[in-house]
């Protein structure tokens, strides 16, 4: 019987698969900023890909429901990523210099993130499951480093054409987490 830990890490690569190919063929990296960017967060995601790796590794086989759990949060996560994909097509990403357009509907209608936060949502997995200072550690910098990326991009869009229409979706849609009062009819 193959071992859940197993199973996990293998869905785990998948999704690290996908990330890697997206981050090389999708997201554009054209400017002197995007490329320091990438050298702050590309080492920190390294660590943290090959920590969770070694832990699946080593570690005792885990619990079914902590299993159901994860494998349910990966599910999510990449479907969440997907979606925005899909949705993004035409947009500059990787703290680009230009705003085409912005997308406010689909999993952007939900927050206006949503790639942050299907990333999050693994990292967060991971580090719950394996409990480990290292992988809290590069956590608390992915996180931060999200959020001032996702300022930094906001902050371009306010001063394009955009402005007005982004100043409006702000107000209605959450950054990382989704409005309930939006929901309400």
């Amino acid at each position: 019987m193959i071992e859940l830990n197993s199973i996990l890490l293998l869905s785990y690569l998948t999704i690290i698969v996908i990330w890697v190919w997206a981050r090389f063929k999708f997201f554009k990296i054209d400017s002197d900023h995007s490329r320091i960017g990438s050298y702050l967060y590309d080492p920190v995601v390294a660590i943290q890909i090959f920590s969770t790796c070694f832990y699946f590794v080593t570690s005792e086989d885990i619990h079914i429901s902590a299993f159901l759990t994860i494998l349910a949060l990966y599910l999510v996560a990449i479907l969440i990523f997907t979606l925005s994909i899909r949705e993004a097509k035409s947009l500059d990403f990787a703290l680009s210099d230009q705003t085409k357009k912005i997308i406010t509907t689909g999993t952007y209608g939900i927050v206006r993130h949503p790639l942050y936060v299907s990333y999050f949502i693994v990292w967060l997995s991971n580090t719950i499951l394996f409990n480990s200072s290292l992988l809290w550690i590069t956590l608390l910098y992915l996180a931060l480093f999200y959020y001032f990326s996702a300022k930094t991009e906001e902050n371009k869009i306010l001063r394009s054409s955009y402005s007005r229409e982004y100043e409006e979706y702000r107000r209605n849609v959450g950054m990382f987490l989704p409005r309930i009062k939006g929901w309400k009819s």
